[in-house]
């Protein structure tokens, strides 16, 4: 597992700010190979629409989702994004190494925008693995 430096996680929490200004954005997180939030969480103001507890199951199974939708990248290469649109929540997952972006927003955001805003963002962040 990748530690990530005080350096590369203010990086990751700056970014998750910068993208959390969109009107429509809830959450921007960015979570570990474990599961784990380690940058990021809900904008101020902003309550999470699933309960307390459950909120670090679901980032366990955004990551568990990611690692195993990894098993076909040799024969379709390497996912950009995943994305779902729910009634009340539009779920977006951007691969950053070993780590996710996870980010939620309001049903009718714009779903395109965000993603190419999050990969501006959190492209130009390398990961070293110490």
């Amino acid at each position: 597992m990748a530690l990530l430096s005080p350096d590369e996680l203010k990086k990751l929490d700056n970014a998750c700010d910068e993208l959390s200004n969109d009107d429509k954005v809830r959450h921007v997180g960015v979570i570990n190979e474990l599961g784990r939030l380690v940058a990021g969480g809900f904008k101020k103001g902003k309550s999470p629409l699933i309960e307390e507890e459950k909120i670090s199951m679901t980032y366990m199974q955004m990551q568990l989702d990611f690692k195993m939708r990894k098993e076909l990248d040799d024969i379709l290469g390497p996912i950009d994004y995943i994305a779902s649109r729910r009634t009340k929540q539009l779920i977006i997952s951007v691969p950053i190494g070993d780590n996710l972006v996870l980010i939620s927003a309001e049903p009718d955001a714009d779903d395109k925008k965000i993603i190419k805003r999050a990969e501006e963002l959190f492209d130009d962040i390398t990961i070293t693995t110490i």
